[in-house]
């Protein structure tokens, strides 16, 4: 099966209806879907450990915070300790924190699906819906939940999942069900981490160009090399650096500097740690993101985040 770096994506709705969107999700969705199963299926350990080769390194994510992931619709293939775990419509996927896994790997039906994903950073709950359809990911606004209440629920199911006892599945649905009750009363805003695009004037239509940067966009959380980008593009590395740089002025990686510093801005603004915000950026050394942040927007992200933050007051 071949892994590749996902080569498109788009919006599933407009910034300013994504929280609005979220909260009918839940309503109309999920909470109807976690009250009619008597059980929840959770995604735990794999069937056949170590028996499918894991994927390139490159690829595999590892965050630092739990993720809960509700399949909405149709099966989403997923890369979960060496093994390629099937998730079905109506199961819920819980991934602890630093453990390497990848989401969204085609499947040999090329089965679509839909995904509600929470993350929990330090102090936070972030939510979004996201949707695989004919090799196009489709990503809906990240909206940031400020709500104690909701960090706490989403705690303790994550010390429940892991006692694992007799009662255990009934207290986990227990929680799933508060914690999605909160969502629909907890104050949310538009987190804005992906997909708006730096305002950045092209002097012409340029199809090489909208593709490096399409795929900048979609990936920049991620490691890239060159020649990634190349066989993305389907240019040799030498004539894609090349022509980007004659019709931006810039090299693709100043590009991609430039679009994770643009991201790590408005993160920083919903008081994420320094640490998180490098990871969720593709920065894999907190303190060279430090560095590399301060020498081009001219002060450190800790005193950019206070500033912001007094601002807003």
């Amino acid at each position: 099966m071949a892994l590749a770096f996902i080569e498109r994506e788009e919006r599933l709705e407009p910034l300013g209806e994504g929280v609005e969107r979220l909260r009918q999700l839940v309503a109309q969705e999920v909470i109807p879907m976690l009250e009619f199963r008597r059980n929840i299926p959770l995604l735990g350990a794999p069937l056949q450990p170590g028996q499918t080769p894991l994927p390139p390194r490159s690829l595999l994510q590892r965050h630092s915070f739990l993720e809960i992931g509700v399949i909405l619709e149709g099966a989403m293939g997923l890369w979960w300790r060496g093994h390629l775990t099937v998730c079905r419509a109506g199961s819920v996927v819980l991934i602890p924190p630093r453990c390497p896994h990848l989401p969204h790997v085609p499947l040999p039906q090329n089965l679509a699906h839909r995904v509600l994903w929470l993350i929990f950073p330090p102090h936070q709950c972030i939510a979004h819906q996201c949707a695989w359809r004919d090799g196009v990911h489709y990503v809906g606004t990240y909206c940031a939940l400020d709500d104690d209440e909701l960090i706490y629920l989403g705690r303790s199911l994550w010390r429940e999942w892991r006692q694992q006892d007799e009662w255990s599945p009934l207290v986990v649905k227990g929680y799933l069900l508060a914690l999605f009750g909160r969502m629909l009363k907890a104050p949310a805003r538009p987190a804005i981490p992906k997909y708006e695009r730096l305002m950045t004037p092209l002097p012409a239509q340029d199809p090489l160009v909208d593709a490096v940067y399409r795929f900048l966009w979609s990936n920049y959380n991620h490691p890239i090399r060159l020649k990634d980008l190349a066989a993305a593009i389907a240019y040799s590395p030498a004539y894609l650096c090349r022509h980007f740089r004659q019709k931006t002025g810039e090299t693709p990686f100043q590009a991609l500097r430039r679009i994770r510093l643009e991201v790590a801005k408005r993160l920083l603004s919903l008081n994420l740690s320094i640490a998180t915000v490098a990871e969720m950026v593709g920065f894999n050394d907190p303190l060279y993101f430090s560095k590399v942040f301060t020498r081009t927007v001219g002060t450190p992200p800790t005193l950019y985040r206070q500033r912001f933050a007094r601002s807003r007051r």
